[in-house]
């Protein structure tokens, strides 16, 4: 294992996340207020409610993405995570927002993170030892909420009503996506290439699933993308993931706002089905 590799086993460490707890959770109390006081969070508050009534795209990265499903999106607000820039060759179209929260994407792929495009970019502030360039348009969202012990386990058990002090401790970037477009005053969401289906998968007792049968993402295999055949296996948590889901939905009937999953096929069930197809008609 590398240097990384080796963190990431010891912060997720039960006994050692336990005797640090009351360290952690000092920690996280500074850094929040610090956070509160910054251009990021600033510039977080300027888009409360800038969508108010309008809908979005939030876009997956699962095996049933495809480039002509993006580019009948193109007028449409959307939001994209992760290494979705590797389609851009094959499409027009280009996200309104981006995200990414993963700290092993950030690190692959931070110089590609910077030069992707003008539009607004929202990374896990851990990313700031990278730096940013002038004209990135990055900013850092705080991913600092409650800590818990067990990282296997749901974690948040509420979004942030507020992602401008910090967003919700959740394993899926697809949620913190939700998180932003509903601050932004999305009332209709549609997920879109959000396959929720996973080569390798870990469950709430830290219990490793693989399945031979399931692709990745639509970027696994490509050369240079950094997904599953590249440079690590992801290991998605299927029950955490499962519970930030449910939670999203619960959170979005609150604030009156309806998510619709338009992805073409997948497992994911929490949210009500819309033809993709049949939508985009209707425009």
């Amino acid at each position: 294992m590398n240097k990384r590799q080796v963190l990431t086993v010891f912060r997720n460490n039960k006994i050692a996340r336990t005797v640090l707890y009351p360290l952690n959770v000092a920690h996280r109390k500074t850094q929040l207020k610090k956070y509160e006081r910054s251009t990021d969070s600033e510039y977080i508050r300027s888009l409360h409610d800038l969508h108010n009534g309008k809908r979005c795209f939030v876009i997956g990265n699962g095996p049933s993405l495809t480039p002509q499903d993006l580019d009948r999106i193109q007028n449409e607000f959307s939001f994209a995570t992760n290494r979705i820039y590797h389609i851009y060759d094959k499409t027009a179209w280009r996200p309104t927002y981006y995200v990414c929260t993963d700290n092993n994407v950030i690190a692959e792929e931070m110089g590609n993170i910077k030069s992707i495009g003008d539009y607004p970019k929202f990374i896990n502030f851990h990313a700031a030892k990278y730096g940013r360039d002038k004209n990135s348009n990055i900013w850092y969202i705080c991913t600092k909420g409650k800590f818990h012990v067990d990282p296997y386990k749901p974690q948040s058990s509420e979004l942030s009503e507020d992602v401008s002090k910090y967003v919700a401790w959740v394993h899926t970037v697809t949620v913190t996506a939700i998180e932003l477009a509903i601050y932004m005053g999305f009332k209709e969401i549609y997920l879109l290439g959000v396959d929720h289906s996973y080569a390798n998968m870990v469950d709430s007792k830290g219990k490793i699933h693989r399945d031979s049968t399931v692709k990745a993402d639509y970027f696994a295999g490509m050369k240079g993308t950094g997904s599953e055949t590249g440079n690590r296996a992801v290991f998605g948590n299927i029950d955490a993931m499962n519970y930030s889901y449910e939670l999203a939905r619960r959170f979005a009937e609150q604030k009156g706002v309806k998510i619709f999953n338009v992805t073409r096929g997948g497992k994911l069930e929490v949210f009500e089905r819309v033809d993709f197809d049949k939508l985009m008609e209707q425009e």
